[in-house]
């Protein structure tokens, strides 16, 4: 009880009078300093040795010292004001995006083109924002952004009909991934029937893309057996690249490759190719923070502006 009693009595005015006296070597010119009466000065400091039971002041001639007890008290007093200054130096930096954190999760395929593009642009603009980026199927993302745990997501393949806030952007076509000397290299679009025919390279289930070839393949009434499965699209690569099969990829994610002139991509000829699209994702009913909102503008404006991103 005693304890909450002193705690009460060690307040932030009583603390501010005390180091007055302190910088000021006395009770007159710390009252001048601060523009109050001098006996209001020694009330509150009175106030504090009566509940400590402790000398803070002490005489030495004509000037008045603070005693050990009281150099705590200062100390304690200047810490609370450096904090207090901090806090608002971070808040304030918040408010106007310089600071706090922004987490998303990003599909594997398009992490490239986020990186270089819109998070770039970000960072330029914020660069004490810290990001969080992590990769993950469709399925994990939404119950992440359900539950609070992410703050957006952008993510390629069918969605449904989820109950969160989405932009979808076109992302097609979907292509066929060859080696440069494959006989079927030279073709301007390719049929589902002729890559049922091939050694082909799925992705994980999970995966947007390969769900789009799931379904294309489905209306096809067409069920081929892929030769190789992984869950990586630089493994999917590596092995076109090798000749061991033909893999899938949007254009955009393999136009490094082919402007390297290691792959050719070839779209496939099917309706669901063309119209395969990307979204971006977010919790309906929970509020970003500026950071967040930001990132979230800069992703749209991107996605609209370039035309790969065409809504």
């Amino acid at each position: 009880m005693r304890e909450q009693l002193i705690g009460q009595q060690i307040t932030e005015n009583r603390l501010a009078y005390l180091y007055e006296v302190a910088m000021q070597g006395g009770i007159r010119a710390a009252a001048e300093a601060i523009g109050v009466n001098p006996s209001a000065v020694s009330r509150q400091v009175s106030i504090l040795e009566r509940y400590l039971q402790i000398p803070l002041l002490e005489k030495q001639g004509r000037n008045v010292v603070v005693t050990q007890a009281g150099k705590l008290l200062i100390e304690h007093h200047r810490e609370m004001l450096y904090r207090r200054r901090q806090l608002a130096e971070t808040l304030q930096d918040m408010r106007h995006l310089r600071r706090g954190s922004v987490s998303l999760r990003v599909g594997q395929g398009m992490i490239s083109e986020f990186v270089k593009g819109p998070l770039a642009q970000f960072s330029a603009d914020y660069p004490d924002v810290f990001v969080d980026i992590h990769s993950g199927n469709m399925s994990e993302t939404i119950n992440m952004i359900l539950r609070g745990k992410v703050d957006m997501a952008i993510s390629f393949g069918p969605l449904g009909d989820p109950p969160v806030m989405v932009r979808s952007f076109n992302r097609g076509p979907i292509c066929a991934i060859l080696p440069p000397d494959h006989a079927l290299a030279t073709l301007e679009t390719i049929t589902l029937e002729t890559l049922a025919a091939q050694r082909l390279v799925f992705m994980a289930e999970q995966f947007g893309i390969q769900l789009y070839i799931n379904e294309m393949f489905r209306e096809q009434q067409l069920a081929p057996l892929p030769a190789y499965q992984c869950n990586h699209f630089s493994t999917a690569a590596a092995l076109v690249m090798s000749g061991l099969g033909i893999a899938f990829m949007t254009r955009p994610l393999a136009r490094h490759l082919v402007e390297r002139g290691d792959i050719v991509a070839i779209p496939i000829d099917h309706p669901l190719s063309y119209t395969a699209t990307c979204h971006l994702v977010r919790s309906q009913g929970r509020r970003f923070t500026p950071a967040a909102e930001h990132l979230w503008k800069v992703l749209v404006n991107s996605m609209q502006s370039q035309s790969i991103w065409r809504e």
